[in-house]
């Protein structure tokens, strides 16, 4: 096709200004040209849009790090903490212990004035022995509450870094969680894009086996067949499939739908979607009221015939009518609206 058309322009250049050229001809390529390049930019943003969602799931990983890391950084800080706490419960003791030795030593200096004021059996001994017993009970009692402090300081102590154990393994868990979630989705994207390239190998293969079989009517120029990366588009020329103002499909269409059906059922494995167009001239009959209506009513009778030669599952095949607002090229002059007067059967994957 691409070598009838290179041919084609060659000989419109070379000719003579005598020659007759056709110029509907011309003018059907420059269309062409338009749509695919119209087509192109589309692609090139479905393929910026499956970038920026790759570019997402990693920017997803590297929060992910930067929190972990936060988390870390938490659990140095924490560990920090209970060794300072540990080493203030050391301090404590070694007082305690100091205190302790320091209240020894006054029992007994006490108690060896106890025993000597006793010897004097003195009215001021008795005095004296009253204020240290009272001595005695105050420094028992001071005793006791701080070992009370020292006690509640260390429940204190075991209930923090057990709160923050339970914290950091919460943490890990939900941190492990949404790696596997962003290994998962990474995992899924990789599958589709497998999947997308085989879909696109085996699109290319049908097209062409298709080009092959509609050799005949690509030449003539009443099928037009579009390759994408993720489609494939046969587009039929309105004039051969029905007359102005009708659904009905004219006879000579048919051997080209029969042939377009034998190419579709070696390839089970794609779904069909049959699109009827219209220029924006507006009908309105008893039948058709709008665009919408003959559009829809155009592709039907397409889907209709491939449903009844029973060669095609009809579990593949759908249709929808878009009126005139999918135009392949602008609607300003006569030869662009009879080009955007078509119908087109979509080749999709599953």
């Amino acid at each position: 096709m691409k070598a009838c058309r290179l041919l084609l322009v060659c000989l419109l250049l070379a000719a003579p200004a005598g020659c007759l050229v056709s110029k509907n001809v011309h003018t059907q390529l420059l269309s062409e040209k338009s749509a695919l390049e119209v087509e192109k930019q589309r692609l090139e943003r479905e393929l910026g849009l499956t970038r920026s969602k790759l570019d997402t799931c990693e920017k997803g990983l590297t929060d992910c790090e930067g929190k972990l890391a936060e988390v870390r950084k938490e659990n140095s800080e924490q560990k920090n903490r209970i060794l300072a706490l540990e080493r203030e419960a050391v301090d404590l003791k070694a007082k305690y212990i100091d205190d302790m030795e320091v209240a020894t030593a006054k029992q007994q200096e006490l108690s060896r004035s106890l025993r000597t004021l006793e010897e004097q059996s003195s009215e001021e001994s008795k005095i004296l022995l009253a204020q240290l017993e009272e001595l005695r009970e105050k420094y028992d009692r001071d005793l006791k509450a701080k070992n009370a402090q020292v006690d509640a300081l260390k429940a204190r102590h075991r209930s923090e870094v057990e709160a923050l154990n339970n914290r950091m393994a919460l943490q890990a868990r939900e941190d492990q969680a949404t790696i596997e979630r962003l290994e998962k989705r990474v995992v899924e994207l990789e599958s589709i894009l497998e999947k997308q390239k085989a879909a696109v190998q085996d699109l290319s293969a049908q097209a062409d086996q298709l080009e092959q079989k509609l050799k005949e009517e690509i030449e003539k120029g009443e099928i037009r067949l579009k390759r994408y990366k993720t489609k494939m588009i046969i587009n039929i020329d309105n004039s051969i499939c029905f007359d102005s103002g009708s659904a009905i499909l004219k006879k000579d269409v048919k051997h080209s739908l029969d042939k377009i059906a034998e190419s579709l059922r070696d390839f089970p494995d794609n779904n069909i979607q049959i699109e009827g167009h219209t220029d924006n001239v507006p009908i309105h009959t008893a039948r058709f009221p709008s665009n919408w209506e003959l559009s829809a009513a155009r592709a039907l009778a397409v889907l209709r015939y491939l449903e009844n030669r029973k060669i095609l599952d009809p579990q593949r095949l759908s249709a929808v009518g878009y009126g005139q607002y999918h135009p392949i090229v602008p609607n300003v002059t006569a030869e662009n609206r009879r080009l955007n007067r078509r119908v087109d059967i979509v080749i999709l994957p599953k």
